[in-house]
């Protein structure tokens, strides 16, 4: 008899945990973004919330909250009901790069999050205002040899990938150049365009729309293989700048404590979407690859991102507050 109700007195709160399984999601779910709108990280987020929304019929609210590198949306979800109602469309900026810097954002990948899985991948690329009379990277690294720290570049902030990708090739290109950190890729894009912005690290996606007009030239891309959309522009690891490599990911993670049945329920569900032809070819069109991964896969990814940005960091000595 004591056996039976210690197990009646425990059905409640194991009723309660369960029931996610099956009736997950049955409400709008909010996906947020750390960085402003039109990115290619907020391109990715709104077309995974759409397919999401046309395969469960629950909407996904694309909530864009920026500031402080990313940190301010992803304090937000750290800090969420771990409900799977609240999830980050997280970035190697916001959960590799911050955890390496040594001023340490406000939350912890291993306390706060529980990640679900990998959804796409984007080089960067150094793209530069046509006026230079650069055509190549050795070129362009020339050029800023001959005016050290008068080649101005943006950034979607201090310490983010854009900003990380510029540092670590003025460090192996042997040059000195001027960083402008920007809040979002709107006013940042219009000043490259003017010439105020010499040059940037960026997604191709971002500049597409200006390239086939002239109004951007592309030198190299910072993936470790060419991109498959591109396959005549060359790596910057290829056009002497060594060990170079600068590639954003983006995956979908819960705060800690999401039952793992909503985990794997989600991580299942994105795998799907970003196997898809029509997903594949609309982040292709965008300067994206697709990618995907198990929940463990992707803690093991930014695992490994963490110490290799921390040993980048400390080999460089950044100083980046």
């Amino acid at each position: 008899m004591k056996t039976i109700l210690v197990c009646a007195a425990a059905w409640l709160p194991c009723a309660a945990y369960a029931q996610p399984a099956t009736t997950y999601p049955d409400k709008p779910i909010r996906l947020v973004v750390p960085f402003a709108v039109g990115g290619a990280l907020d391109v990715v987020a709104r077309i995974v919330g759409q397919k999401l929304t046309e395969s469960w019929g629950k909407q996904v609210i694309v909530d864009n909250r920026l500031g402080a590198g990313g940190n301010i949306g992803a304090e937000f979800v750290a800090k969420a009901a771990p409900d799977g109602y609240t999830l980050l469309m997280s970035s190697v900026t916001t959960q590799a790069i911050n955890m390496s810097l040594p001023a340490k954002p406000p939350y912890d990948f291993e306390r706060d999050y529980a990640p679900a899985s990998m959804v796409a991948s984007a080089p960067l690329a150094l793209m530069i205002h046509p006026a230079l009379p650069a055509k190549s990277v050795k070129e362009f690294i020339a050029l800023a040899k001959s005016r050290p720290s008068e080649l101005n570049y943006f950034s979607s902030g201090v310490g983010t990938g854009t900003h990380l990708a510029a540092v670590i090739f003025d460090q192996l290109a042997g040059i000195k150049t001027t960083h402008v950190p920007y809040k979002g890729a709107g006013h940042a894009i219009t000043d490259l365009l003017s010439g105020q912005i010499q040059f940037a690290f960026t997604t191709i996606q971002i500049a597409l729309p200006h390239l086939d007009a002239g109004r951007f030239r592309m030198l190299g891309i910072g993936s470790t293989q060419r991109f498959a959309r591109m396959p005549d522009l060359p790596t910057i690891a290829e056009s002497g700048v060594k060990g170079y490599e600068a590639e954003q990911w983006y995956g979908v993670i819960a705060p800690r404590g999401t039952p793992p049945v909503i985990i794997n329920k989600l991580a299942t569900e994105l795998r799907g979407i970003v196997a898809s032809a029509d997903v594949r070819e609309r982040f292709l069109s965008q300067g994206i690859a697709s990618v995907s991964s198990t929940p463990e896969a992707f803690a093991a990814t930014i695992r490994d991102n963490v110490a290799r940005f921390a040993k980048v960091i400390k080999t460089l000595n950044l100083k980046v507050e």
